[in-house]
């Protein structure tokens, strides 16, 4: 008698259970960020998914201008994205299938002003000294398809591409921590090839893993974290504008060449490859442990099939005959030869170093 009520429940929970392990496989969802006509994050932008399946559903940009939408049937959408001050806009016939996750990048204009102002004061002061000319304005307006991986750490090269480095602001030497908007300074000149306009990325080398390694055997990681473009150059030394920020500029960052990635794609649906996982190697500035809307790296990249869009499954194992444990998934944002950059989408507990990464295919 016992054991047939045993199998009666394992049915039972069986049956609540498959809808939800199923209804994953057939639907699919949109992600992306939005940014300004400057190229820095948009948060609080309502981005509105329409369709004849669905009704209106907003989801709101979070701080970094990231957003997720839910998972819906497949079917073809409209996607409005709005926000007080800027121009809305509206993607439309954008085509779901079952299982896909969808990269949408936007850029929002400021919204046209119109106003009259009519003021009435005594006499102004005389002026003040002038201030340095302000950096000539970039010629280019920064899109989704350059910003889509400026941001977030990576594995370095095995040898060095950096063009010079951040020495201080250009109009204050004392001034070492920059931001959005900020002209720099940087140590090289006409004489390593640079020209007005030329774009750059700025990086940051930090160790990982054992600090007490030999000299012959540390591991390095980098954060990029701005993009800026030359305005102006001499033989020994340039000038620089910083058009996009994910994070604080010191002096001494490398300013190295910066190669975009495509800002929209589509990634076919799979299920997770548990047998051929790859290994988290390590987090933002070699943090241990990530968490959601965060970023880490990942040990393999597109020579091991690895691809932008991709999304993986996070889970440990003490060993390959334990039992798995998920603790998260995400997306592949970024991708290098022999690793790729990985940001955390959830996460039902701390993600660390040595925690595997399953690919879907």
């Amino acid at each position: 008698m016992t054991e047939r009520v045993v199998r009666t429940l394992t049915v039972v929970l069986v049956l609540i259970q498959a809808p939800a392990v199923f209804g994953q496989a057939d639907r699919a969802r949109v992600i992306g960020t939005v940014i300004d006509a400057s190229g820095g994050a948009l948060p609080g932008v309502s981005v509105t998914l329409a369709g004849s399946a669905i009704a209106p559903t907003p989801v709101i940009t979070d701080e970094a201008g990231r957003y997720v939408t839910p998972l819906v049937p497949p079917g073809t959408y409209n996607v409005s994205f709005e926000l007080s001050g800027f121009e809305s806009r509206q993607r439309t016939g954008l085509v779901l299938g079952a299982g896909q996750t969808v990269v949408l990048d936007q850029q929002l204009a400021l919204a046209p002003l119109s106003e009259t102002v009519e003021v009435t004061a005594p006499a102004p002061a005389p002026p003040r000294p002038p201030k340095p000319p302000p950096p000539p304005r970039p010629k280019f307006k920064p899109t989704g398809e350059l910003l889509a991986s400026v941001c977030g750490p990576r594995e370095p090269p095995p040898f060095s591409i950096s063009i010079g480095k951040v020495v201080s602001h250009r109009d204050d030497p004392r001034r070492q921590l920059l931001g959005p908007g900020d002209p720099l300074r940087i140590d090289t000149g006409n004489t390593t090839g640079l020209i007005p306009g030329q774009t750059f990325a700025v990086r940051r080398r930090f160790q990982t893993g054992d600090r007490n390694a030999a000299r012959n055997l540390q591991t390095f990681g980098e954060q990029s974290v701005a993009l800026i473009q030359i305005t102006d150059v001499s033989d020994t030394s340039a000038s620089a504008l910083v058009v996009y920020a994910c994070g604080e500029i010191v002096a001494g960052d490398s300013v190295e060449p910066y190669v975009a990635q495509p800002a929209s794609f589509v990634v076919a649906p799979g299920d997770p490859n548990f047998d051929q996982p790859a290994k988290i190697a390590f987090g933002e500035f070699d943090r241990n442990a990530g968490a959601t809307g965060q970023m880490m790296v990942i040990d393999r990249g597109l020579m091991q099939g690895i691809q932008r869009g991709q999304q993986v499954t996070i889970f440990r194992r003490r060993d390959a005959a334990s039992p798995r444990n998920v603790v998260g998934s995400g997306v592949i944002v970024a991708v290098r030869p022999d690793s790729a950059t990985l940001r955390i989408d959830r996460a039902v507990d701390a993600v660390m170093i040595g925690d595997l990464a399953a690919p879907h295919k």
